[in-house]
């Protein structure tokens, strides 16, 4: 019997060991295979985590100085590894240059040591219509998509980020990196919640349809997302809240969208057709300046 036993213990050790063997082999294939096809780190060395963000109102002549790595058109592609993601930042954007200047002066620093490939657009709504939050940012998808982007990140304008821990390269999809947000109190309001910054692949925003077409004006269309990744059985991904901060600059609220209720009720079915699937728009005026990609849309 002892010696039964003596035999088992011998075989579950060796067994053990040769697992740990395994294990060590394939981490180590995997360091090696990423290290000859050299590429970027998801963590690189350089990050500092907790960030205070500066909200001075810089000209775009001394960021434009001072940011040499932009490319014009706000684009940068490491040349020291081989980026991960070419992400596209898509910011929806009418009469708010300050924020534009404030929020461009803190993202481009925060990308460029996440050693991303990216290119910044703004999309501005060029008529005097009411704001189009999601019809700006499904022409933007599209748009931007023609540069083969792999990651798509909706991104408010007045929002700054303070901690260069939060990924924008899509390391999960759907992904909400607006987590804790100052005048929340830091606190995530709803579970459901999928506004603010949200980081999307092709595959998960393509089934959602995209955003709606509908809302205008403020509110709405973050719900309508929302009800549509659940329709999509789609989990919605969020790093900490002590690391998903964000700054809210302060602006004048844009009129209430009082349908915004009744249109809701839908949300779950009326997906389908409503977005990507019905989008109809003129094609937009694209201007590349060195910060970012002005893209001009009539909605």
């Amino acid at each position: 019997m002892q010696t039964e036993r003596y035999i088992w213990a011998l075989f579950v050790t060796v067994l053990g060991l040769s697992f740990l063997v395994f294990c060590s082999n394939l981490t180590l294939l995997t360091s090696e295979q990423e290290e000859d096809n050299n590429i970027c780190q998801k963590y690189p060395k350089n990050l500092v985590g907790t960030i205070y963000p500066n909200l001075t109102d810089a000209s775009y002549k001394d960021m434009e100085f001072r940011f040499t790595w932009v490319q014009t058109g706000g684009h940068h592609t490491p040349t020291r590894c081989k980026p991960r993601e070419r992400v596209a930042i898509l910011i929806p954007f009418r009469n708010r240059n300050n924020h534009l200047r404030i929020l461009l002066n803190n993202l481009h620093p925060i990308l460029y040591r996440q050693q991303l490939g990216y290119t910044i657009y703004v999309l501005k709504q060029a008529d005097e219509k009411p704001f189009n939050k999601g019809m700006l940012l499904n022409i933007g998808y599209l748009e931007a998509k023609k540069d083969n982007h792999t990651c798509f990140v909706f991104h408010d304008v007045d929002l700054i980020p303070e901690n260069d821990n939060i990924l924008y390269g899509c390391v999960r999809s759907p992904m909400h990196l607006s987590r804790a947000v100052n005048t929340l109190n830091y606190k995530l309001p709803d579970k459901l919640l999928l506004g603010g910054v949200t980081a999307w692949k092709t595959k998960e925003f393509e089934q959602v349809n995209g955003w709606s077409n509908l809302f205008v004006n403020w509110g709405g269309e973050d719900d309508d997302m929302s009800y549509r990744t659940i329709a999509n059985k789609l989990s919605i991904f969020r790093f900490r809240n002590s690391v998903a901060r964000y700054q809210m600059l302060k602006h004048r609220r844009t009129p209430v969208n009082t349908a915004r209720h009744t249109q809701l009720k839908d949300s779950y079915t009326r997906y389908k057709i409503d977005g990507l699937s019905s989008l109809v728009y003129q094609s937009p005026r694209t201007q590349r300046y060195q910060l970012f990609t002005m893209v001009s849309i009539n909605t």
